[in-house]
């Protein structure tokens, strides 16, 4: 895992591959518009960086197997991740350090399948 900095390019990157609203949420943001407004703050990126980054990870496991059209689908899935009852997408959201590794880790062993 290879979380970092956040930078302007990777919050592109995870829109870019995940779309607006789904970004959001693993944001931690409650409406699109509220994250356009973290956005434009670099002083909010360190609260939500790491989720971003795990996210631009899990995308990019799934463009890796040539399967990036499904990524948006497996974060969103409850379960994906082997947690029952919370998907992915909602682990990143409340991510730690060592939820952003199991998550990155599940979507790595998923897309080896």
């Amino acid at each position: 895992m290879t979380v970092g900095v956040l930078s302007a390019s990777g919050i592109d990157r995870c829109v870019s591959l995940l779309g607006e609203e789904l970004t959001a949420y693993i944001a931690g943001a409650a409406t699109v518009n509220e994250f356009h407004r973290w956005r434009g703050d670099r002083g909010r990126w360190a609260e939500f960086g790491a989720r971003i980054q795990g996210a631009v990870e899990v995308a990019d496991a799934f463009a890796r197997a040539n399967r990036l059209g499904a990524a948006a689908g497996w974060l969103r899935e409850v379960g994906a991740a082997g947690i029952a009852g919370r998907s992915p997408a909602r682990l990143l959201r409340e991510a730690t350090g060592d939820t952003l590794k199991r998550v990155i880790d599940a979507a790595e062993r998923f897309t080896r399948r």
